[in-house]
């Protein structure tokens, strides 16, 4: 494979998307519309109650409602001010709002009225990580552990901050903590194959990213990933079906769609496949075609489709 390939085909680091079916997410907003419905008559029948208004915010917030979850977190803690609980659902309306400094009081609020409530420290540190403060993220992270050392979601969200802080030693360990607890975590093994990958270690990669698969093989972005580790290992034409069943799955990503061009353009150099050259740059040239639709201003696929119009490499 060639110098140009290796730079183009490369790990990207991304949010683990979670993908819902059309039924799946109509299915979950008809649940939660009748949870605002049942809370909305329990808020009319007893006002004075802070554990009707903590539930309708928490309906709404799960409708992404958040104004409107804002209000009755809100109303339950003028009712309730002692609800560590409320407090920290409220400081994650304020996030999800974008209002991350009042986020930030929010948590401490709580913290201060229990300073052992684990999942506060947890949303603290979250929200620091969101801030680019690692220090204080690492800090409240690890005093959740110490509270709960069975808290998962601290061990994943600090083998990311690790992998974002260039330390992949430390985020492997983080991330394995986390699987000796939830040993079928799909994004757990995947976020430890990126960690594997950032490393040097591909085989144990492709281990991590298959056994996510294996859990969830509808993962695009595990799919996508194995196919980038599979590219730079010379193993073109099973990177090739790995990023098709990921754009199966997912096909509006821009990154897998530069990949598959990548890819077919490496492909379409390969001795063996001499006599296929133009059937494989034209699937090149049609995956550059699709990113640019989704991303006119795409510079990438821009400057690979006027290379392939003009007939280079």
């Amino acid at each position: 494979m060639s110098e140009t390939t290796l730079r183009r085909i490369e790990l990207v680091v991304l949010a683990t998307v979670v993908l819902v079916c059309g039924w799946a997410a109509f299915q979950r907003n008809h649940v939660w519309t009748d949870e605002i419905s049942i809370w909305s008559d329990a808020v009319m029948k007893s006002p004075q109650k802070a554990r009707p208004h903590h539930n309708l915010g928490w309906a709404y917030y799960s409708m992404k409602h958040y104004n409107a979850a804002l209000s009755e977190y809100q109303q339950a803690i003028k009712i309730n001010p002692r609800s560590v609980r409320i407090y920290v659902d409220l400081g994650r309306a304020y996030e999800a709002k974008g209002r991350y400094d009042l986020a930030e009081g929010i948590y401490r609020k709580g913290l201060e009225l229990d300073p052992a409530d684990y999942k506060a420290h947890i949303f603290l540190g979250e929200l620091y990580h969101k801030k680019r403060y690692t220090d204080l993220a690492v800090t409240e992270l690890k005093s959740a552990l110490k509270i709960n050392p069975g808290a998962v979601s601290a061990y994943s969200i600090l083998g990311s901050i690790y992998v974002e802080s260039g330390m992949p030693d430390a985020a492997i360990e983080e991330y394995k903590k986390a699987l000796q607890i939830t040993p079928d975590d799909a994004k757990i093994y995947y976020n430890l194959g990126i960690a594997c990958d950032i490393k040097g270690l591909p085989e144990e990669a492709v281990l991590n990213y298959r056994r996510a698969l294996h859990i969830k093989p509808d993962y695009p972005e595990a799919l996508s990933n194995l196919g980038i580790v599979y590219g730079r290992a010379g193993r073109l034409e099973e990177a090739i079906s790995l990023f098709n069943k990921a754009l199966d799955l997912e096909p509006e990503s821009i990154t897998t769609l530069l990949d598959l061009g990548f890819a077919y353009e490496e492909l379409a150099r390969s001795p063996r496949r001499k006599e296929e050259a133009g059937e494989l740059a034209a699937r090149a040239f049609e995956a550059y075609r699709k990113a640019l639709t989704l991303d006119p201003g795409n510079v990438t696929a821009r400057q690979r489709t006027a290379v392939l119009t003009k007939g280079g490499s």
